[in-house]
């Protein structure tokens, strides 16, 4: 039993959705000590935590702009998996209250290869939260990228990964999202109902968040993501051990 890598190209909402609760079985049963796969989506989709509605989103503009729509099996808020890289973390979690703990640690290992593409960026632990600006059953208390937690990735005190967490069964499912370039701005557009709506939403998420394209004044793509990602596997694997262990006490 050892822990795993796992760099996939892209597919659907449901295909991804399926291989990520496929890891955390793995994990689950014992089969694997735990798991981090990177990953992106065609077409571009709207990811929703566990417990928003559907229905609450534009149809029209779904359809018009062709996006796929799935729920994620974490909580959280909607995400428009677009010009991005996304990741899955899976490891045990007998005890919950580790969760922030993990996330935190989890974001540190992906900073580390992050940085190496954008020299600006931050990892900070935060006291400010945006969600207290804005209502959670308003559209941009919707977003993902509408608010920092405790322990984030920044450039220019904006968000570039956008992270969620789960605990099923003893096992830790996180699941986050890698800004590389434009396009995720466009979840305003699903999240209301009218053009004013979604230029005010549209704002607050610019506002809110950042790519490594602007972090690194220079196109980054996903294949540079995953490339990189790539590059570190053998760190990545050592990290990933070193969290379990910290967490559970298992041995790598």
């Amino acid at each position: 039993m050892k822990q795993r890598v796992t760099i996939d190209g892209p597919e659907t909402g449901q295909q991804n959705m399926l291989l990520d609760l496929a890891l955390h079985e793995e994990v689950r049963s014992g089969d694997l000590l735990a798991g981090l796969r990177f990953y992106s989506w065609q077409p571009w989709c709207v990811s929703l935590g566990k417990h928003q509605d559907r229905e609450r989103l534009n149809q029209r503009e779904l359809k018009r702009l062709h996006f796929d729509v799935v729920h994620r099996p974490t909580g959280g808020r909607a995400v428009l998996h677009a010009n991005e890289v996304t990741y899955c973390v899976c490891m045990p979690l007998p005890d919950a209250s580790k969760a922030q703990l993990v996330y935190g640690a989890i974001h540190d290992m992906l900073y580390g290869i992050l940085s190496s593409l954008a020299r600006d960026l931050v990892h900070a632990s935060l006291t400010m939260d945006l969600r207290t600006h804005y209502n959670a059953n308003q559209s941009l208390g919707q977003a993902c990228f509408s608010s920092h937690a405790k322990s984030e990735i920044l450039w220019s005190n904006k968000k570039v990964v956008g992270s969620a967490q789960r605990v099923m069964d003893d096992v830790l499912l996180q699941h986050g999202s890698i800004l590389c370039g434009a396009g995720h701005e466009q979840l305003a557009k699903i999240l209301t109902q009218t053009s004013d709506e979604a230029d005010r939403v549209q704002s607050a998420l610019g506002n809110a968040s950042a790519t490594l394209s602007q972090a690194a004044n220079r196109d980054v793509t996903i294949d540079d993501v995953l490339s990189a990602a790539a590059r570190h596997k053998d760190t990545l694997c050592d990290t990933l051990a070193e969290i379990t262990s910290l967490v559970v006490g298992a041995e790598s």
